[in-house]
């Protein structure tokens, strides 16, 4: 199984979009992918100082995005399936900073991973895309 980037794809019966996590400002930008291969830049939505990585739902109809300075959380976002557009549904706590999260397949838990602090951790995800409190987490 692959972990998240800073980066995740969508697509849409009329375009496809490019969604990249822009840690130093704060935000993730919006980009359709264009018939050449090139991107255009679109809006870009507010997260959280050090945002990154981010992730999206097997279904796409969200995207999470993990905030990597305290309060350590993750930002849910549902995908408007015609335009792509972000909307912030909610935030939750995160176990720690982490370089890796990834949204199972069913979408109901989101897993993170941290090689600094040598812990995996398990959060629920609500049916409305919202990250739950840490169900457990392992330091070895």
């Amino acid at each position: 199984m692959a972990l998240s980037s800073p980066l995740a794809t969508t697509r849409t019966p009329a375009a496809a979009y490019v969604y990249v996590s822009h840690a130093e400002d704060g935000d993730i930008g919006m980009y359709t992918l264009q018939s050449d291969g090139s991107l255009q830049p679109g809006p870009r939505y507010k997260a959280g100082k050090d945002v990154m990585p981010i992730t999206v739902s097997a279904e796409k109809r969200f995207l999470i995005a993990g905030v990597r300075s305290k309060p350590y959380s993750a930002h849910s976002y549902s995908i408007d399936r015609g335009t792509g557009a972000l909307k912030l549904v909610g935030t939750g706590p995160l176990a720690e900073s982490f370089p890796y999260i990834h949204l199972v397949r069913s979408g109901r838990h989101l897993l993170g991973a941290s090689y600094g602090a040598n812990l995996v951790s398990v959060n629920p995800v609500g049916a409305d895309g919202r990250v739950g409190a840490p169900l457990c987490y392992d330091r070895r």
